[in-house]
């Protein structure tokens, strides 16, 4: 999770740092990056709450969905800093990961709270992932 952080704290600052064209690096404006920031960060916090689930079934699948999201994110920032479009591929790759998650963490009714977190998580990061379509 840290990778991806790193990456689009670096895309950031190099928008402030680099006197290049913006739109032509990719960068976004600051709607953007900021629905950037968000959905990565919406994701660390699910991370954490994952990681304490205490049905392993549900926290395997949530994790493998994770994953999957957190590897789309990664091509799209590695797009950025190289210059390019993210491809809209990564960006399937990233809404894969998030129904895959979902649907973990909707397949029961539990009472374990790290479930509902998760969940919670998940929907700020379901969010910020439309805000980063509509403003990037």
């Amino acid at each position: 999770m840290k990778c991806p952080i790193a990456l689009i704290a670096l895309a950031l600052a190099g928008s402030v740092v680099n006197a290049g064209p913006i739109a032509a690096r990719q960068l976004g404006s600051i709607e953007c990056n900021l629905a950037r920031f968000r959905i990565v960060s919406a994701l660390g916090s699910a991370r954490s709450s994952i990681n304490n689930i205490e049905d392993e079934t549900i926290k395997t699948a949530a994790t493998a969905g994770l994953e999957e999201a957190n590897s789309g994110i990664s091509q799209i920032a590695k797009a950025i800093l190289t210059g390019q479009a993210p491809p809209q591929e990564s960006r399937d790759v990233v809404a894969a990961g998030l129904s895959a998650m979902d649907a973990a963490l909707s397949s029961v009714n539990s009472t374990d709270v790290n479930i509902a977190k998760s969940r919670s998580s998940l929907l700020r990061a379901t969010a910020a992932g439309q805000d980063v379509v509509t403003n990037c």
